[in-house]
């Protein structure tokens, strides 16, 4: 089996309304948190994306604008409990 299929996955469900906050775009984001604009895309309609990914992101976000909740509290695992 793929180690891939074996990794965990995470959302982050505000991020969508985080993001529309501070800018007009996925492309805009991109730019500033020096991301692909796909990236954003697949977190915008939460699917799923690795842990490292979206904690390099909201802390990038988060260095540029408060966010009013601690990082660790706006990542959700994915996986079935």
């Amino acid at each position: 089996m793929s180690k891939k299929k074996d990794r965990a996955w995470f959302i982050c469900p505000q991020w969508a309304e985080l993001v529309s906050r501070h800018y007009e775009s996925d492309a805009d984001a991109a730019r500033e948190l020096k991301t692909d604009p796909k990236v954003l895309a697949r977190l915008r309609s939460r699917t799923p994306v690795s842990k490292s990914t979206l904690l390099r992101l909201l802390r990038a976000f988060a260095n540029r604008h408060v966010i009013g909740s601690p990082i660790v509290d706006l990542v959700v695992d994915t996986r079935s409990r």
